[in-house]
């Protein structure tokens, strides 16, 4: 009897042990990312605009069925590609109907979303790509997900090679000039270190006054900016005003920074080649070097043609 009891027992608690290895098994598959279908063309949602603007760079548009509403370079993909949501924050009805094999993101907050379009068996790749070392490695893995290997080292490569040449032009500046990035104007909004644009000023030979102030984007007072004295004013707000100088002598305390006094106040800038970390990295650098260092020697204009790479 003592025997049955016993082999009772070890049957139950084999019985447990195969059930957890068993949830444990489902609940790893349940994580386990969905692969990649193997077809030579496929099918592509982009859910942030650098992302679209580096597919198109590799000659892939064609594979794009999707885009977010912040997509819209090249200008072509407006008119053809439908918009399935905003960045990051798609439509899953929408996304789903344009059939997909793989969706193209650089962060999605809303885990519960990505696991339902995995769910629908489609293949989601986050790409980081927030700082300037991130794009030539961003650009590879794009290129491996679209079949686009040897355009995408072509461009990964010339981007890397033309950014080394434009920090030894600009490694031994020894007076660099002092930046201020406004972001927006209401509140005052900049900037600050790591931020994608704070590399590019650094990269084009200036100093941004708010990479002591702090990381990334955030408001400042104005009374900062004030002391720091920028040489130089990069406005990267909405909106062009005539005589930015002038307009900027109207707000309190501002008549005295170097950037108004001198008129060194740009908002002709193209503000998405700053903001996106793409394959328009060179245009948004040698544009800020042509105002920051107009002196300098740089690159020339046909050097610095992104948006066509594929040679």
């Amino acid at each position: 009897m003592v025997d049955g009891i016993f082999r009772c027992v070890k049957v139950s608690v084999q019985l447990v042990v195969l059930l957890i290895v068993s949830l444990h098994f489902q609940a790893g598959c349940g994580n386990r990312p969905v692969p990649l279908k193997h077809t030579a063309r496929p099918r592509v949602v982009s859910l942030a605009p650098n992302l679209t603007e580096i597919l198109c760079a590799l000659g892939a548009s064609d594979n794009l069925v999707g885009r977010s509403s912040a997509c819209d370079f090249p200008p072509e993909i407006a008119t053809t590609v439908p918009v399935v949501g905003g960045f990051g924050n798609p439509s899953l009805e929408l996304l789903l109907s344009v059939e997909p094999d793989l969706v193209l993101e650089v962060d999605m907050a809303d885990k519960g979303l990505r696991r339902r379009i995995e769910e629908a068996g489609i293949h989601l790749e986050i790409v980081p790509c927030k700082t300037l070392h991130d794009v030539p490695e961003a650009i590879r893995t794009v290129g491996r997900l679209v079949n686009r290997q040897a355009e995408a080292e072509n461009v990964a490569k010339h981007i890397s090679d033309r950014i080394s040449a434009m920090q030894s032009v600009t490694h031994d500046t020894v007076d660099r000039p002092t930046v201020f990035v406004e972001i927006w104007a209401d509140p005052l909004t900049t900037a600050g270190r790591g931020s994608f644009v704070s590399e590019l000023v650094s990269l084009a030979g200036g100093t941004n006054i708010a990479d002591i102030a702090g990381a990334g984007y955030f408001v400042i007072s104005p009374e900062w900016v004030i002391s720091a004295e920028p040489d130089v004013i990069l406005r990267l707000s909405p909106g062009h005003a005539e005589n930015l100088a002038a307009q900027y002598r109207t707000r309190p305390g501002w008549k005295a920074v170097p950037a108004v006094k001198s008129g060194r106040i740009y908002d002709d800038l193209n503000v998405d080649a700053l903001l996106r970390p793409g394959p328009r990295v060179l245009e948004g650098v040698q544009s800020l070097r042509d105002r920051i260092l107009p002196s300098v020697k740089g690159l020339s204009p046909s050097e610095t043609e992104s948006s066509e790479l594929i040679p």
